[in-house]
Formats: structure tokens, sequence, C-alpha cells
């Protein structure tokens, strides 16, 4: 371990050794936080960029969004801080396996970033960025807009009025949630040649249900809007495997619907699961380590060791309630998912009952079913 004492000099312990992870606050003197982990990225991309810092404000959070692995706040146990550590070394050796690159087939192979989400990660990590930068963004693909629109004025945000622009919604939802947005509209966009046995309709519904619910449980923490990108994100994986072999992804999703776990299931018939599929494309697309190790290991979420509400949890816990208060809303090769309950709340120090939460996510899914 090097200890600085601000920005200039990590800058300089950099340039004479290589380190695995950085760790930095956001208010220091001369070069700041932020612009320490932007030199980090480009000069030194496979460090591990951590943030601890008790201030952040609205800008810096979203140029964090597109810089930094991790995000915690102080005060900060220690405990908390070795295992974000020994997360974000074990999700860097997921993304970075050879052997799991052999599974997925050529790199090359896999889906590039979609362009537009491209351009908004690279307009978040611009300092001026304004709503209307973002807005002219999207607005480049008219079916993009529509969908961003539709998701906008679901009864998922309760904003006060109906958003009839991108600019409006920009501006009621913040910039991380609207580039959320944009990406699970790119990904999930009609057309595209999938299994039969999945639904790429269905498949959007439930991912949104469940960004929602995880957003709702995390909206007084400041990485709700990860739990969000999380939740829309977690299937993503379905859309590597099912182009890849989907013969397998048919007799996977079949052994579930039967009644076999999914992620038991299509390691049985592809010798992968959908979520570390997902997971390894995201941390290749560069997004913060939490997401991907939410998306890596969503199916079995008791495999990664934790003792408090996070991304991961909030995630996990948002799917089990959704079998549990609408297992119609969930595909059936989902449902068999690991339950969850008082037991696992307690485990995690959530304050609430699994009941009071079920209560909180009907309530929401009511209000969404009402408009």
């Amino acid at each position: 371990m090097y200890f600085a004492t601000g920005g200039a000099q990590a800058i300089e312990l950099m340039r004479e050794s290589h380190f695995d992870v950085l760790v930095t606050d956001l208010r220091m003197p001369g070069i700041d936080g932020i612009s320490l982990i932007a030199r980090a990225r480009s000069e030194s991309p496979h460090t591990i960029r951590i943030v601890l810092s008790g201030y952040a404000d609205e800008d810096q959070s979203h140029r964090l969004v597109s810089l930094a692995h991790r995000y915690l706040s102080k005060p900060c146990e220690p405990k908390q801080l070795e295992e974000c550590i020994d997360r974000c070394l074990a999700t860097q050796s997921l993304i970075q396996s050879a052997d799991l690159r052999a599974q997925l087939g050529a790199v090359g192979a896999l889906p590039p970033m979609p362009s537009m989400f491209a351009a908004l990660q690279c307009a978040l990590t611009d300092p001026n960025v304004d709503s209307n930068k973002v807005a002219a963004i999207v607005q480049k693909d008219p079916a993009i807009s529509a969908k961003v629109l539709q998701v906008c004025n679901s009864a998922f945000f309760r904003l006060p009025r109906r958003v009839a622009s991108i600019q409006q919604g920009v501006s009621y939802l913040g910039l991380s949630t609207v580039r959320s947005m944009v990406l699970s509209a790119e990904l999930f966009r009609p057309g595209k040649a999938l299994s039969s046995a999945l639904d790429l309709e269905q498949m959007q519904r439930h991912s949104l249900s469940v960004a929602a619910i995880a957003r709702s449980l995390a909206a007084d923490n400041p990485w709700a809007e990860d739990a969000f990108l999380a939740g829309l994100l977690h299937d993503v994986g379905f859309l590597i495997l099912a182009r890849q072999d989907p013969d397998g992804m048919q007799r996977a999703l079949a052994t579930a619907a039967a009644g076999m776990p999914l992620a038991q299931a299509e390691q049985q018939h592809m010798g992968i699961n959908h979520g570390v599929a997902g997971g390894y494309l995201l941390g290749l697309w560069g997004l913060p380590y939490e997401i991907v190790e939410t998306v890596a290991h969503h199916e079995e979420p008791t495999s990664v060791v934790q003792s408090c509400f996070d991304v991961l949890r909030a995630v996990s816990i948002a799917h089990a309630l959704l079998v549990t208060i609408r297992p119609g809303d969930v595909p059936l090769y989902e449902r068999n998912s690991p339950s969850l309950g008082d037991e696992y709340l307690r485990a995690i120090r959530f304050p609430d009952s699994w009941e009071s939460l079920a209560e909180r996510a009907r309530a929401l899914l009511g209000a969404e079913e009402s408009t």
C-alpha cells in the first residue's frame, strides 16, 4: 500500500509503478479526485478505480458513472472497503478470464457497445454537459426517443406531469437515468432474432419492473441509479447466448421451466449461465464493476459475500419480490430463482420486513397498471 497526500503525488506514484487498485477522495487541493481517476483510466486502464468520499454533487455523480468502478460514501467501515476491493478484484478476474472468452467464442463476435449509449457515456465525462446536449444525442433516433418517452411517462417515476419531449425527460429524471433507458431501448430493439423461447418484449417489461423496484428499494442511497441500470441489464446475457447457441438455450429454458434453477440448467446445456455472460460483456464495455458484478451473480446472489445492502442485493430482492407477488409477470424459466425472505434481509442488515417490501412493490406495480 502507498499513500499520497493529494492528486499530484498520486499521479507521480502511478508513473513509477503499476497499482492494482486506486482509492481516492473527490475533494482535494490542486488535482481533484475526478481528474485523478480520469488520468488513471487513460494511463493505467487495468487499475481498479474506487472513489471514497463524503461529498459528490450532481455534476460529479454524472461523471463518476463513466470514470469510477465503484463509489463508497464516508463514513466507511474498514470491512466495507476491504469487501469492495476483494469484489472488484474478483470481477476484474471474471472479465479478463481467458476461459470465459473461449466459452463465449472470439471477443470480436461479441456485440459492441450500442452507439447512442457510447455517445452518452462520452458526453457524461464532460463537466460542461447539459440536458440540451443529451437530448440532442437521443433525438437522433426517433424509435429510441419514443421508447424512452414511453418509459418516462410510466408510473414507475411518478413525475408531476406528462413528459412530452426528451428535453423534459432529461430535466425531470436526470442524465444518468435517461442514459440507462437509452441502453435498454437499444439492446431490446424489436426485430432482433432470438431463441423462440425468449420473448424480447416480455424480457424488457420484466427488466423494467425489476429496475423500478430496485431503484425504489435503494432510493435513499447514492447508488440508486446504479441499481436501476443493473435491473434493466440483469438479463442482457440472454442476448448473447441465445444468438450464439439457440438450440442450447432452448433446451436450458425448457429444463428451467420444468423446475431446475435457471443458472444450473444453462450450465448443464451451454456450459455458462446468462448472468456471467452478461457481466463479461458489460465489463468489456467499461460499465462500473458494481453493475458488472450484479449482472454476473443476480441468479445466485448468496455466492457473493457481503454484509450490507447494495446494488446486487437490491436487484436480487426486486426479482424475488416479483416472483412472490406477480409470478405471472416473471418468465416461466425464471420463477425458480432462490427464494429470499426476512432471514436474508436480517443478514444484510436491511431494516424492513419482507412483507412490508412486498407491499411497497405491489403499490408501485399497481400504480403502473392504472396508467
